[in-house]
């Protein structure tokens, strides 16, 4: 800092004083990004009026002669981290890795765990086999700045409720919950230093399903009880009081998640949950946690919401189980933070860890639909402030989600979702679109410290209804492709919509 020796001493210390606080701010940033486990290196400063604006804010406007530089603060860091995510089986290369670094996803979802291959044999004091676990994505992830969501899942059959059950995700043995604490005690140490840094735990994987409806050897839950009035939550909380003070113990800075509740019908819906006795009870799985108590002993809920090509609806996509939606994002949302509420709870962040447009087929008209989908379903996922949501997953053949096929080539939903990131990495929910015709929709998004703001939108309808774009505005298809013309054609296609 140069200060010409003219100034008075009060002027002296107040640039002192506005030096300090500047740095301040910059080293706050610095460990709100190492919280997140990320680094948050500081950002050039910007070319032309915006790069001006802020070498103005830091020059002294009082004494020409003089000049003192301080920390560009102003879009040094994201001002919150980006909500995009994806599902990897292996953090690698071959895995994927480079394809998903060009997205700039900040959240890898990764079933990192498996309790029943760690510890398959309980001994005292007890055996982990740190083998079974791949250390080198873990390491992967954090040498790429990437943020883990870590699912814990499967349990050795030693720990079963039901020894005989031939479900490995079932629910743990009353007796057998200190052994899971312990074993919880031991992934934390290790993994949440140095080099891997894991701070993101997800407990178990679609717990709400009960073990009768699924095959064996399955990935999914299965802690739900078709029998219980609340499909097993009240054991899942049990669960979780002794989990939750184990990992917290280890890292208090650890965040737990309820791991990924399917959600399969929405209850406020009587038409939604019919058929087997069974439909009307999964959604009481996350009312069961809390009313056992458990509302203390986790910090995130997670979710699933997926959504189905429909050639016969007008958006081409719906969510059958979740009557009048397109991604079904916003309803379970909605519908989450209503039982968080009613518990007094309501302030528990939400992420989404698996999402994901359906392909029986993989036709051209589907996977064309999955790429309209991403701007849809991210919008939704930031306009309902999900702190995360993950796309299933880098390379899928499930109903043909994958973002790339098997040999790693882009399918046209990672193009999409690749400029999806790139448009909405770091913007701000600002509110529904407004100032186009009757029946377009759509979510508006700003930037933090510039004025530039851009719209998704798209015809609720489905029709073709024609857009006169704002006085100086530009827009772009899904794949960022210019758009030509001062009006537009807009359908169930989302644009994207560049306003100054």
């Amino acid at each position: 800092m140069h200060v010409n020796s003219a100034l008075p001493t009060r002027r002296i210390f107040g640039l002192c004083l506005t030096f300090v606080l500047a740095a301040l701010i910059v080293m706050l940033a610095w460990f709100s990004a190492q919280a997140e486990g990320a680094p948050a290196p500081l950002a050039p400063l910007p070319q032309g009026p915006e790069g001006q604006a802020i070498l103005a804010q830091v020059q002294s406007p009082d004494v020409m002669t003089n000049t003192i530089f301080l920390p560009v603060v102003s879009r040094a860091y994201k001002p919150s981290r980006p909500v995009f995510g994806v599902e990897m089986h292996r953090i690698s290369t071959a895995g994927g890795l480079t394809s998903v670094k060009a997205t700039d996803t900040r959240w890898i979802r990764f079933r990192a765990f498996l309790w029943n291959e760690i510890e398959p044999v309980r001994t005292n004091p007890p055996t982990y086999l740190w083998s079974a676990v791949d250390e080198a994505s873990l390491i992967a992830a954090r040498n790429n700045g990437l943020s883990v969501i870590a699912t814990i899942h499967m349990s050795p059959r030693w720990a079963l409720r039901n020894p005989d059950d031939k479900y490995l995700c079932g629910q743990i043995d009353e007796e057998a919950l200190d052994e899971f604490a312990q074993f919880l005690r031991a992934v934390v140490t290790r993994y949440s230093a140095p080099p891997y840094n894991v701070k993101y735990w997800e407990l178990g994987n679609e717990p709400d399903i009960d073990p009768i409806l699924l095959w064996e050897e399955n990935i999914y839950g299965c802690w739900g009880d078709a029998t219980d009035p609340y499909y097993g939550g009240g054991y899942y909380a049990r669960m979780l009081k002794m989990a939750y003070p184990a990992i917290k113990a280890v890292d208090p800075t650890a965040q737990v998640l309820i791991g990924g509740l399917l959600l399969d019908c929405d209850p406020r819906d009587p038409t939604a949950c019919t058929g087997a006795s069974h439909r009307d009870l999964p959604p009481k799985f996350l009312e069961g946690i809390l009313r056992a108590g458990g509302g203390p002993y986790f910090d995130i809920v997670g979710f699933h919401a997926y959504a189905r090509y429909a050639p016969e609806q007008p958006q081409k996509m719906t969510n059958f189980t979740w009557p009048g939606s397109v991604t079904s994002v916003p309803e379970k949302a909605q519908f989450i933070r209503e039982v968080l509420n009613k518990y007094g709870f309501g302030q528990k962040p939400l992420m989404n860890t698996e999402v994901a447009l359906q392909c029986t087929i993989a036709s051209v008209d589907c996977l064309e639909g999955q790429a309209m989908y991403i701007p849809k379903a991210y919008g939704d996922a930031m306009a309902v402030d999900l702190k995360a949501q993950v796309y299933f997953a880098i390379t899928s053949n499930w109903y043909n989600t994958g973002l790339l096929n098997k040999d790693l080539t882009p399918k046209p939903v990672y193009n999409a979702y690749k400029t999806a990131s790139n448009y909405l990495g770091d913007a701000v929910y600002r509110g529904a679109a407004t100032g186009y015709p009757v029946g377009i929709t759509g979510h508006a998004f700003g930037f933090m410290g510039v004025t530039r703001r851009i719209d998704v939108i798209w015809s609720q309808d489905g029709t073709q209804k024609a857009v006169a774009l704002p006085v100086g505005s530009s827009a772009y298809n899904r794949y960022g492709t210019l758009l030509p013309g001062a009006a537009i054609p807009v359908t169930y296609e989302p644009v994207y919509v560049i306003r100054p």
